[in-house]
């Protein structure tokens, strides 16, 4: 039962107020179109480190200097620059676009959290929410962003059909809306975007009011995320949800350029970009970014110390120990990170893991964390157990997890076989197919999985997968069923955000990267109940009742994380720590 003070306006100030407490010690985020995950809340990184590191917040080093090309490395190819629609890598993103709220360190606390950003304010109260916009901000195209154009973006991220966001935003009003619109909107979801809801309303120029149906504790960090990233109705409406994709218009510190899709993204200098530089003149520095895709992680290390890109990210454990010569630097965060994870399909019919929900325990009972990190992350990392990280101020202590115990995983498989004789095969243990995407760390680590389950009598056999044949296969979108398999492996950006972002988002019947394909009326329940609320300790039971719910029916495993980090040339200055991988690179400049 909540706390009759949870009834009470809460504003952006005593919003603040609270959560700093929640915040401290937290890393920063991933963002979960990147491989399925979501933005939310980044936090002080531990000081210090081992020569040729740093901490991953660092002091500007002499004055900026204006001009050049900055050319930087990411691991994964873009599948849109609509960020709303997005599912896989967002890099670049924070350069063409704004969003409505950022994730920044409080200068006085040192602690992490919402800080505006088109929104100059927010009011959240238990039926409303009043967003406050910045003025004097344009699109690329010449487009004003206004009330109008804020209020045409909010109702694209909460009623577009195919929207990443939908499943974080349930706690809107949207009773009042018109079905009719809404199924013509459904119907031509490809076409422009004109559906204009009542759930968001222009109060005066600078004001929107959002109309909520209970408190919406998480409110700030949807509104951080991709999805909320500011697009030009002017460009959507006149190219189309699909042509859109491929020529982007945002109100960001550089405009789209170039997009050659397997090889790079090249953005270029908005020259009339609304913040200004410590030189009185609009930011950024840089005059170009090119984005090269560079998949192989010891070649992305090689074009690094090579000079021909200047930053990147997610160094392998294995090269951490030789950034320490090479005149390059590495910033490191120490609680966010790619989270490395296990999911069983709930929809498979045929598979094993459906039909015995043990077999599914013992596969987790199987797994030796602690080789997997030592293996695949040489130490640089940590083992995990829960979906959230520690950290988060929902964090499971003390709710049942599953460690390494070789000999209940061989029982739990022998029982199932006794229960169904039929799911042994010939050789007496049980076939099963892993499915991984075609990444280096992936597959060596379905080598270790291979030899996990098959010694405690499963018989795995691994499918390798590109990485759009992947996506197809596991999430399910509009338009794209998704495909049916048993037992998969994927890695996502993770940090101690709002704990709504992260269950939803994997949990939830609606989430978008619900890949497990989870259809639970009591755990969406329970995820309701929890978002809407302003009472922390409210929604902390209720988060510890879903870990529990999690672990009696587990449909994703734990394994280990990487911890994020980014490694960059000396001449490249000013670097703080982003939010994961949407880097913004406006304040930073070439030596």
């Amino acid at each position: 039962m909540e706390r009759k003070d949870a009834l009470r306006p809460i504003s952006r100030r005593d919003f603040l107020t609270r959560t700093t407490g929640l915040l401290a010690g937290i890393a920063a985020v991933g963002l979960l179109q990147a491989c399925g995950g979501s933005a939310a809340t980044p936090a002080p990184t531990a000081p210090g480190g081992v020569s040729g590191t740093q901490s991953a917040q660092a002091p500007a080093a002499g004055s900026p200097k204006r001009g050049g090309t900055l050319t930087v490395a990411v691991q994964n190819d873009w599948v849109t620059m609509d960020p709303l629609f997005n599912t896989a890598e967002p890099t670049g993103f924070a350069m063409m676009y704004d969003g409505l709220i950022r994730w920044g360190k409080d200068p006085q606390s040192g602690v992490w959290g919402p800080q505006p950003w088109l929104l100059e304010a927010w009011d959240l109260q238990p039926t409303e929410a009043r967003l406050t916009l910045r003025k004097g901000v344009k699109f690329h195209d010449g487009t004003t962003w206004d009330a109008q154009a804020a209020k045409w973006n909010l109702d694209r991220m909460i009623f577009h059909p195919a929207s990443s966001a939908q499943a974080n935003l349930t706690g809107i009003d949207i009773s009042g809306e018109d079905q009719a619109q809404l199924e013509a909107l459904r119907a031509n979801a490809a076409g422009p975007f004109t559906f204009a809801s009542k759930a968001v309303e222009i109060v005066n120029e600078t004001t929107l009011r959002l109309r909520l149906k209970n408190p919406m504790g998480s409110l700030p960090s949807v509104l951080s995320s991709a999805g909320a990233m500011q697009i030009s109705p002017t460009a959507y409406n006149k190219a189309g949800k699909d042509a859109y994709a491929r020529n982007p218009v945002g109100t960001g510190p550089m405009r789209f350029a170039e997009w050659q899709s397997g090889n790079q993204v090249i953005v270029e200098r908005y020259p009339e970009y609304w913040q200004m530089g410590t030189d009185g003149k609009p930011l950024p520095y840089f005059d170009k970014i090119v984005y090269r895709l560079i998949r192989d992680d010891s070649v992305r290390l090689l074009d690094l110390k090579s000079g021909t890109i200047q930053f990147t990210e997610l160094i392998q454990g294995k090269d951490i120990a030789g950034i320490k010569s090479s005149g390059l630097t590495l910033a490191q965060s120490e609680t966010s990170g790619n989270n490395y994870r296990l999911i069983f399909d709930s929809t498979n019919q045929n598979s094993p893991f459906v039909r015995q929900k043990d077999l599914r325990k013992a596969f987790l009972y199987a797994l030796d964390r602690d080789a997997m990190l030592q293996t695949l992350g040489f130490g640089a990392g940590s083992t995990r157990q829960y979906l959230l990280p520690k950290g988060s101020f929902a964090y499971p202590e003390g709710v049942p997890s599953y460690g390494f115990d070789k000999a209940k995983a061989t029982q739990l498989v022998k029982d199932a076989i006794a229960a169904t004789p039929a799911l042994a095969g010939p050789n007496g243990k049980i076939p099963v197919t892993l499915t991984v995407i075609q990444r280096a760390v992936d597959q060596q680590q379905a080598e270790m999985l291979k030899q996990f389950a098959d010694s405690v009598g499963f018989d795995l056999t691994i499918e390798v997968l590109e990485r759009a044949a992947w996506t197809a296969k596991l999430v399910r979108t509009p338009g794209q069923p998704g495909g049916e398999f048993q037992v998969a492996t994927m890695r996502n950006p993770v940090t101690a955000d709002d704990p709504d972002i992260q269950w939803r988002t994997f949990y939830h019947s609606k989430g978008s990267f619900n890949v497990a394909h989870i259809a639970d009326p009591e755990m969406d329940a329970r995820l309701d109940r929890a978002s809407a609320s302003y009472d922390a300790e409210a929604r902390k039971k209720l988060y510890r009742d879903l870990a529990q719910q999690a672990y009696d029916d587990p449909w994703y495993g734990f394994m280990w994380q990487q911890n994020w980090n980014w490694a960059y040339a000396a001449k490249f200055q000013n670097f703080r720590e982003p939010v994961t991988n949407l880097w913004i690179f406006t304040e930073n400049w070439l030596g």
